[in-house]
């Protein structure tokens, strides 16, 4: 398996919430192996993984932005898929998962055993513990409002958006602002809403920004419909359809004006557009 460059967004690690939920929600957890202590923080060691977590009972997953929430009965687990992290299921006592860094075997709560595995080709994932009665992590807390969890309220995002010169294209990443947009995302709501990604982001109306705000859920929605298999398959793998609108389409006609799409670069990042469509 060969992954190129791609950070998961709101719509894949949603995808990842809910089928770590069906594998792992009510389920305790038999053994836990880490296969690679570089996914842990600094000075984090597998045996300390191991004592957080063996014996425990998954309550919930959770999601904000990126980062998922593991609730235990007692502690929780936060990990977030870096650039090309997935968790994928396997039978228990399976042979090691190329690039797999952790290992967690779980028993049901009707007595099925499953054995969840985190897969990291280029381990810029994080996978966290944090003991009862200890702060969430401040990742987690210093995000914005997430589009799925909270909703977007659009007099809100204008008024925070009034006070920014930067593009839209590169504020909409910042996680502060939105919580999960990432790229992709961006790129595909603007489009849906005909904002040129290269305006100031104080230069949209309210109206805009209510236009901008329905892209964003149309994006996610439209996503999120074409991951029907248990693990997520990013754009970028080998072998991937692309499914997005105009993001990797660049030269392909505009899918409103047949006109060919164009790709430029705002903040660092690649951005596709239509320079006839987008206003």
């Amino acid at each position: 398996m060969q992954i190129a460059f791609i950070v998961p967004e709101l719509p894949e690690v949603e995808h990842a919430r809910r089928t770590l939920s069906r594998w792992l929600e009510g389920a305790r957890i038999d053994a836990v192996t880490v296969q690679d202590a570089r996914i842990l923080d600094h000075g984090v060691t597998p045996a300390r993984v191991v004592r957080a977590l063996e014996g425990r009972r998954v309550t919930a997953v959770e999601r904000r932005g990126k980062w998922l929430r593991l609730a235990l009965d007692s502690g929780r687990v936060f990990s977030h898929l870096g650039m090309t992290g997935k968790w994928v299921r396997t039978e228990v006592g399976a042979e090691e998962t190329r690039f797999e860094k952790i290992r967690v075997d779980a028993t049901a709560r009707d007595k099925t055993r499953r054995s969840v595995r985190y897969l990291d080709p280029r381990l810029f994932g994080r996978f966290v513990v944090v003991k009862e009665g200890e702060a969430d992590l401040k990742a987690w807390n210093e995000l914005g409002p997430d589009p799925l969890v909270d909703g977007i309220d659009v007099s809100a995002l204008h008024a925070k958006l009034a006070k920014r010169r930067l593009a839209i294209k590169p504020t909409l990443l910042d996680q502060g602002v939105l919580a999960g947009v990432g790229n992709i995302l961006a790129t595909e709501a603007l489009f849906y809403a005909r904002i040129d990604p290269r305006r100031p982001s104080r230069d949209l109306s309210r109206v805009e920004v209510g236009k901008l705000s329905r892209g964003i859920r149309r994006a996610i929605d439209r996503t999120l419909a074409k991951e029907t298999g248990e693990t997520i398959q990013y754009v970028e793998e080998p072998g991937a359809p692309n499914p997005f609108t105009i993001y990797g389409h660049e030269g392909e006609p505009c899918p409103s004006c047949s006109r060919p799409l164009a790709k430029m670069f705002l903040g660092g990042r690649g951005t596709v557009l239509c320079v006839h469509c987008q206003r």
